[in-house]
């Protein structure tokens, strides 16, 4: 049975202040993520427009494009260590500035021997500055209003990746000045995170259950999160080109990557709501349906003008990411306590090794297939995922162990 939200205490028509999180402190995390995910959101389509003008392959790009998600992957395993060694407060800081000096020595060298490791640790930096970022938000959020901290948090970091698509469309790839932007947003957000994270809870986690304990508990969970990591590697490094050799520029196609995001920012809400009163599974399959679907009404809609296009890639985007955020729900209600610190690792390593194969397997499908290549590897990635939420248990078991 699904488990009952916990109680509001209400007085005078609002929730008590003592169940009430500090917004201060939501506003400061989710604001710096926020400034964070708009060098994210512009760095990936303009590493792969920048490759792409020195004519690589397509299975090149990928490869290289992959680098980030395997050191997403590598941040799970090592992050919460070097917390534990060296504190949050300094190691949000510093991942954010190696995040930086990794960017700008892509920015100087543009050499494929230095733009792989330098793209690895770019994507460590990313992924361990979002592992502390969630902590402290878990640490601030309090049972009754955890859903809309979360909310908030999701919201502004679509929003952050949106906003960065955009700043490429105004700078384009070419040059250092879009380079010198994403730089200047991970150094604003090392600033904020230094001057006011000392005001944030410290955290250590001493005690871990194995993230393969937990992989056979909810395959279904991690196959969701792994599919929707493929879909958004893919689209941010060949959705642009895809634009491209069908007449559009790219700035327009800057701007269809932002509403491909963007969608999210209104959109998971409305998901949420539904995950809440429905069946997650037929959520959850109507979602994979839905974005198996927009892969194929994609080559339909790159033909029928600008505007169609940016409909679909609004609504596609916020149903790929859908199965992530009902994912997030039933892995929240169904376990608690270390099991769900293990499932939450575990969601992330998922995430890292989907990223990782969605370059390298979209961009040996379009090497091969040309345009239909990016829309088959979709459609198909999703079209598998239905299929997995129709005949397998979303968890195999049910642990609910959380206390607050």
């Amino acid at each position: 049975m699904r488990a009952e939200p916990a109680h509001e205490a209400v007085s005078g028509g609002g929730v008590d202040s003592v169940d009430a999180p500090d917004w201060a402190k939501v506003a400061l995390v989710t604001a710096t993520v926020g400034v964070f995910a708009v060098a994210v959101g512009l760095s990936s389509p303009l590493l792969a427009l920048v490759l792409k003008s020195e004519q690589f392959s397509g299975l090149l790009i990928g490869t290289n494009a992959a680098m980030m998600p395997i050191g997403l992957l590598s941040s799970a395993l090592c992050v919460p260590r070097l917390v534990q060694g060296a504190g949050a407060y300094k190691a949000a800081v510093g991942l954010a500035l190696i995040a930086a000096a990794a960017l700008a020595l892509m920015m100087v060298f543009r050499t494929l021997w230095i733009w792989f490791p330098a793209r690895f640790v770019l994507g460590l930096a990313i992924g361990g500055f979002y592992i502390v970022n969630k902590a402290w938000l878990n640490e601030i959020a309090v049972p009754v209003y955890r859903g809309r901290v979360m909310g908030l948090y999701a919201a502004v970091l679509a929003a952050g990746f949106s906003l960065g698509p955009f700043a490429l469309a105004l700078t384009g790839s070419s040059g250092w000045w879009p380079f010198a932007v994403g730089i200047l947003a991970l150094l604003a957000a090392a600033l904020i995170t230094a001057i006011f994270a000392t005001r944030l809870p410290s955290f250590s986690v001493k005690e871990r259950t194995p993230i393969t304990s937990f992989i056979p508990r909810a395959p279904v969970l991690l196959a969701a999160v792994a599919t929707f990591a493929l879909f958004d590697h893919a689209t941010l490094t060949f959705l642009p080109a895809f634009g491209m050799r069908n007449g559009y520029s790219e700035q327009a196609m800057a701007i269809g990557l932002a509403l491909l995001n963007g969608g999210n920012v209104f959109l998971q809400v409305p998901v949420g709501w539904l995950a809440d009163r429905c069946p997650r599974r037929l959520v959850l399959l109507g979602l994979a349906a839905a974005t198996a679907a927009g892969a194929v009404l994609l080559a339909i809609a790159v033909q029928q003008g600008l505007l169609m296009l940016f409909i679909l890639l609004f609504v596609w985007g916020a149903c790929a990411y859908g199965v992530t955020t009902v994912a997030l729900a039933e892995l929240g209600d169904r376990f608690g306590g270390p099991t769900l610190l293990a499932g939450s690792a575990a969601f992330t390593l998922a995430s890292g090794i989907g990223g990782m194969l969605g370059g390298p397997l979209t961009g040996a499908a379009v090497d091969t297939a040309g345009d239909s290549g990016l829309i088959l590897v979709l459609a198909g990635a999703y079209g598998l995922l239905g299929l997995l939420v129709a005949v397998v248990p979303l968890t195999r078991r049910s642990e609910r162990s959380r206390t607050d």
